[in-house]
């Protein structure tokens, strides 16, 4: 073989894998994966993910600061199916480890919602007027085990801002009757238009029922529940949570059924 006919060869080569790594570059900048925080009214942090890519593992680090105490993480539905294995470090109050895992042959579609909520807390001596909660060290892996540009988005709110001084844009009564059987009424009030989702779950975390997902006018509300599933199946004796989300705001109430 000629030396320069080799040469030639070889730059070939090199050009394609160029133009295959600037293709795969090109096709993660299109991807658009976000996490972010989002502080809710029941003193607990939701972690928001929109994905374009199917996510094989994801890990992060959740950092607070200005007096903010973090609690342990706990996983959503969203992260139950499919299965993924979550593991997790409270190294201290401020500073939270997390790792996600899918099972062997598993992933987290394409999709957005909350992949897990922390719990906080104030700490009686609180250092600054602002708290920060922030993520750290992300890092996300498709199904090829290839690395997944993602962007992350941080939590800033003002601690002298109280449930009491803040205007509610929502109330959730206790159902009534509490305990139940067979049936109990969930009523809610709202002071805007805004989309209303009013979903049932059981003590682990699990969908139960979803009552209101729509978009609903300033007024009072009255939910009608006997205790049925998705399925319309009877549900065996126990605590439930009804949860309501107005918006960006979410309450929560505990209901006890006794069959």
């Amino acid at each position: 073989m000629h030396p320069q006919s080799g040469r030639l060869k070889t730059l070939g080569s090199m050009i394609s894998l160029i133009a295959l790594a600037t293709a795969f570059q090109f096709h993660q900048c299109l991807a658009d994966n976000r996490l972010e925080l989002r502080k809710n009214s029941d003193m607990t942090i939701s972690i928001g993910l929109g994905n374009a890519d199917a996510v094989a593992g994801l890990q992060f680090t959740v950092n607070a600061r200005g007096g903010v105490l973090l609690r342990p993480y706990e996983g959503s539905q969203r992260t139950s199916t499919p299965a993924m294995d979550i593991y997790q470090h409270l190294k201290d109050d401020s500073t939270l480890h997390v790792v996600i895992l899918a099972h062997m042959r598993s992933s987290l579609p394409a999709g957005q919602g909350v992949i897990g909520t922390i719990g906080f807390n104030f700490s009686k001596i609180v250092r600054a007027d602002t708290g920060r909660v922030f993520l750290s060290h992300v890092v996300m892996c498709g199904v090829q085990a290839q690395s997944l540009d993602v962007s992350v988005g941080e939590l800033m709110w003002n601690l002298n801002e109280t449930e009491e001084t803040r205007a509610a844009s929502c109330t959730l009564a206790q159902n009534f009757p509490n305990p139940f059987n067979p049936s109990t009424t969930i009523s809610y009030n709202i002071q805007e238009p805004a989309h209303v989702a009013l979903v049932v779950y059981d003590m682990a975390g699990r969908q139960v029922k979803v009552l209101v997902d729509q978009y609903q006018s300033i007024g009072s509300y009255a939910v009608r529940w006997s205790a049925e599933g998705a399925m319309e199946s009877m549900l065996a004796s126990g605590t439930y949570i009804a949860r309501l989300r107005v918006g960006e705001q979410f309450l929560v109430r505990k209901m006890i059924y006794t069959r």
